[in-house]
């Protein structure tokens, strides 16, 4: 019965959490015993209410909280990003989890994907690592939503003349799993799919969680997902109709005519809305338009792949016989392939990768820049 509860408000109207880094509820994280305390406080609060989160996909309820809150032999963000097997920023965390609180939820999963975790300073952001500009929780200008995506899996195809929103990532498919995308990578590139398959198989086989997201992508798709993304960060009326009518005029120039309406009849604020459960759910988190105009996806170039959870001590072998091996073991460490610069540097070296450091899961095939 509870189950069915959680999935009845699942289902239910997307909800929006404004962010403050005021606490209200927990003890502020001034160090690891006092973060501890946030945590088992939280635990409580959350097991009372019947509340569980999921934060990129880790599933985190009052029970986790209080086995990573025990963890006193060791510094307390490693405990917890062993634990949710996810690069959490720790006191970021707790800001969350306060606001969360304060929101009064009650009988219900608090969805957080692992694009708006990252974009919310919950989960370390590739701007902390690469730019040294981190991702602070807690904006009041910035608000989180907090609705399960939908599942590409089962959405009926957006016909011709639909409006823009989740089912057209239905109409120009990927591969819908995970072997297929190998496969079809396989078919386009067949040296980048073995170098990609060996490096998954390796992190795979030491305990790491590996998904592939995207390797071979049709060229409308990718022009989908860029105007999603960037009409859903418009500010002002004025920002989205000038940026509706740029999609609207790449449409026509790259050659696509996808026979797509990108403006909602009932107003700026739905056009945006669409546009934002229409990016979540092709689970984009950073495009350009020079990407999508010739995005190595589309002729098998490219991959999208993460890798979290990583074991303390990694050991790679390259296709090109260079082997090493990376001590993941200090408190800091994110045990993320997309976030460890020497990893990156590493497989970019031996497994003749390309990594745009910005754009979280992308890695491309470097022999076709050579």
């Amino acid at each position: 019965m509870y189950v069915a509860l959680l999935l009845s408000v699942l289902s239910a109207s997307p909800s929006t959490l404004h962010t403050d880094r005021v606490l209200k509820v927990l003890p502020a994280p001034k160090d690891d015993d006092a973060r501890r305390r946030a945590l088992v406080r939280a635990a409580t609060l959350l097991d009372r209410r019947k509340v569980e989160l999921e934060i990129g996909g880790a599933r985190i309820a009052g029970r986790d909280l209080r086995a990573i809150a025990k963890k006193k032999d060791e510094p307390l963000v490693r405990a917890l990003r062993e634990h949710t097997k996810r690069a959490v920023d720790l006191d970021d965390f707790v800001y969350f989890l306060d606001d969360v609180i304060g929101r009064g939820y009650r009988d219900r999963i608090v969805v957080l994907t692992a694009d708006r975790a990252r974009k919310a300073g919950v989960l370390v952001h590739p701007r902390d690592v690469f730019r040294d500009d981190p991702r602070i929780y807690g904006d009041p200008r910035r608000h989180v939503a907090l609705d399960a995506p939908p599942e590409q899996v089962g959405l009926e195809p957006a016909e011709d003349g639909a409006l823009l929103g989740p089912r057209w990532a239905a109409r120009f498919k990927q591969p819908e799993t995970e072997d297929a995308r190998l496969d079809a990578l396989d078919a386009a590139n067949d040296s980048f799919g073995r170098r990609v398959r060996s490096l998954r198989e390796q992190l795979l086989r030491q305990g790491a969680l590996v998904y592939v997201e995207a390797t071979v992508r049709p060229r409308p798709r990718g022009y989908l997902m860029y105007g999603a993304h960037l009409i859903r960060k418009s500010k002002t009326r004025r920002q989205l109709r000038r940026r509706v009518r740029r999609i609207e005029r790449l449409n026509a120039a790259w050659g696509l005519d996808v026979p797509i309406r990108w403006r909602h009849p009932e107003g700026w604020r739905a056009t945006r809305e669409a546009a934002r459960q229409m990016a979540d759910t092709y689970g984009v988190d950073y495009a350009t338009e020079a990407g999508a105009k010739r995005s190595d996806h589309y002729d098998g170039g490219a991959v999208d792949i993460w890798a979290v959870g990583l074991p303390r001590t990694l050991e790679l072998v390259a296709p090109d016989g260079a082997r090493a091996r990376f001590d993941l073991s200090g408190a800091d460490e994110t045990r993320d392939l997309n976030l460890t610069p020497a990893l990156i540097d590493w497989v970019e070296e031996h497994f003749r990768f390309r990594k745009i450091r910005t754009d979280y899961p992308h890695w491309g095939d470097a022999d076709l820049k050579s």
